[in-house]
């Protein structure tokens, strides 16, 4: 548990390091609604969609949409396993949109309890192919959540990192080694049985080519429904 946590720290920390050297920065506004869970209640058949809107420009333009589909299998309590498509499409003023197929594969687990709350996480294996080159990029995002109710346990404190780690270089630009990460820091309402509200803060830093790297300030906010 120690060494994982350690983990968990040190991604966080790898977002917010580079800041002194970050020459762009923006605010934004992330919507997102997902939902997931057996086809039944007895099934160890899964089924998962996302989508979600991002604005850009101080939240004045919408920047980036994704749809993203999968199938999974309950091994047990402790492990999910997936697969899946996402369409990707990132808009440009007064240039052609970028568009990004991808097909991933992914682990859902429980980690255990810290702190009065409960850890899990997620990784993610992304294939990418883009509308601009021929080559493959191959991803891995590691995800860790921690989630603890209040006193009203209807409401809860959110708080979760993801790193972005880039397996080989493409023709179309994406890199091997860090690529990006996001750290969020917010609160949960468990408005029904089966359907959550998160929202907060989202420092999103992005490693770009020479000195361009990004830091989006995000506002974050989720519908999360479960089957």
């Amino acid at each position: 548990m120690k060494n994982l946590l350690k983990a968990v720290f040190a991604a966080a920390l790898t977002s917010l390091l580079p800041l002194a050297s970050v020459s762009a920065s923006d605010t934004q506004l992330w919507n997102a609604f997902a939902i997931n869970g057996p086809v039944s209640d007895d099934s160890k058949l899964l089924v998962w969609f996302d989508g979600h809107a991002r604005s850009r420009d101080n939240i004045s333009d919408l920047g980036v949409s994704i749809i993203r589909p999968a199938l999974g299998w309950r091994v047990s309590s402790k492990l999910s396993l997936w697969a899946g498509y996402a369409s990707v499409v990132a808009r440009r003023e007064n240039a052609p949109n970028l568009r990004e197929d991808r097909i991933w594969q992914q682990a859902t687990f429980p980690i255990g309890q810290f702190m009065g709350g409960r850890l899990s996480g997620r990784t993610r294996l992304e294939q990418r192919f883009a509308d601009r080159g021929n080559d493959t990029g191959w991803r891995i995002r590691q995800f860790v959540r921690f989630a603890r109710p209040f006193d009203d346990p209807k409401y809860s404190f959110i708080a979760w990192n993801e790193l972005f780690v880039g397996f080989n270089d493409t023709d179309w630009g994406a890199r091997s080694g860090y690529d990006q990460n996001r750290t969020f820091v917010g609160a949960g309402w468990q408005v029904a049985k089966n359907i959550r509200l998160e929202g907060g803060y989202l420092l999103n830093h992005i490693n770009r080519d020479g000195p361009s790297n990004t830091t989006n300030h995000v506002i974050s906010f989720g519908i999360f429904a479960a089957l």
